[in-house]
């Protein structure tokens, strides 16, 4: 392949993977706890036809090599979203460090951001993909009286039924200690066997965080992108229509 198609194809194969990512953000722009990604562009420069290290060689062109450019999703912004007010008793966010745990189905640890909570009949509290919130219980759930949820900062779980109020249990954040380590698994989760830190995050009942994704942020870039796709478009077909017309000379 001619040095001009590589490098139009590799642009054009970054700037789609950097529209995948624009696109997810704002169609999550309204999802609780969502947090956007960074692209990364990087050059591009593999032999993928010599062995040795030919990549400077004055016979480099026309000897195989792909030149171009490269992105992908490199880490997450995991900026602190705004605090939306809500009258759930069970709707939670936090406000600086911290994840929530919960167990997916499957039995497996999760950490999520997410604080959109709910009780369902059974008494366990669930968010709205059935992944259960990790409570540290002094009394079973289903045996917790019936009155009014008070959920301190630091996640003391109170209710105060007409007994008088009873601490029923806790709700632990976790900090990982490498958040790079994290592994986003969908459904606004993520998958982390590291190691934990001391958090310094509270939770505020009656509120869900924002996605932090910035609107006209991502609106520009998503133009930028369109517009840089289109360029090396048109570079691709003028090596084309060049390439046709030294064919036409050579017959």
């Amino acid at each position: 392949m001619s040095i001009p198609l590589s490098i139009s194809k590799s642009g054009m194969n970054a700037i789609q993977n950097q529209m995948d990512a624009v696109s997810n953000d704002i169609a999550n722009i309204n999802t609780a706890g969502y947090k956007s990604k960074n692209i990364s562009f990087n050059e591009l420069l593999l032999n993928d036809i010599n062995d040795g290290a030919a990549y400077l060689s004055e016979d480099a062109q026309g000897s195989g090599i792909t030149i171009g450019t490269k992105s992908g999703v490199t880490s997450t912004n995991f900026a602190q979203g705004s605090l939306v007010s809500d009258p759930n008793d069970y709707h939670l966010a936090i406000a600086g460090e911290g994840f929530f745990g919960v167990t997916g189905e499957n039995g497996e640890r999760y950490l999520t951001r997410d604080g959109a909570f709910h009780v369902n009949g059974d008494k366990s509290i669930t968010n709205d993909n059935g992944d259960t919130l990790e409570i540290q219980t002094i009394m079973p759930t289903d045996q917790w009286p019936e009155g009014d949820v008070t959920i301190a900062e630091n996640g003391e779980v109170t209710i105060n039924s007409t007994n008088g109020s009873v601490l029923v249990g806790t709700i632990p954040l976790f900090q990982p200690a490498q958040l790079n380590e994290m592994v986003p698994v969908g459904e606004n989760k993520y998958r982390y066997e590291g190691a934990f830190a001391t958090g310094e995050g509270s939770i505020q009942q009656h509120y869900l965080e924002a996605s932090n994704v910035d609107l006209a942020s991502s609106i520009t870039e998503m133009m930028l992108a369109q517009r840089s796709y289109s360029l090396n478009l048109k570079v691709a077909q003028g090596t084309d229509e060049m390439a046709s017309v030294i064919n036409q000379f050579k017959q």
